[in-house]
């Protein structure tokens, strides 16, 4: 399937405003987009739609995983679509963080890092 496909298609999507659908209108804004089929206040209530046969719509690998690996759901490639998104880690200063948290930042970094990026 090509972007311009993707974007013809009425979708289940998320509501305005969510970063997943922001990152979904902006990977689309060079093409004639239809309206979406259905908005929904949550990826798993997306999920479930698509598992029903509601329709098709653009979810996460880590979302859909266990759904595709039963066959609940299936995958579709879309050539020429970047939906890279930036993730943030914040929280107030002087609080150091600890515990799992401060795992999840380590861990982002030092996978960042690699690849030449940083987090701050």
């Amino acid at each position: 399937m090509t972007a311009e496909e993707l974007a013809s298609t009425p979708l289940l999507v998320r509501e305005p405003g969510s970063g997943t659908r922001t990152t979904l209108d902006d990977a689309l804004s060079g093409y004639a987009q239809a309206d979406p089929l259905l908005e929904l206040g949550s990826s798993a209530a997306i999920r479930t739609s698509v598992a029903a046969g509601v329709g098709p719509a653009v979810l996460s690998t880590l979302a859909i995983a266990g759904d595709a690996r039963s066959g609940t759901v299936r995958t579709v490639d879309v050539d020429g679509l970047d939906l890279t998104r930036s993730l943030r880690a914040v929280w107030r200063p002087p609080r150091e963080l600890r515990g799992p948290a401060a795992d999840l930042v380590r861990i982002a970094r030092r996978t960042l890092n690699r690849g030449g990026n940083s987090i701050g």
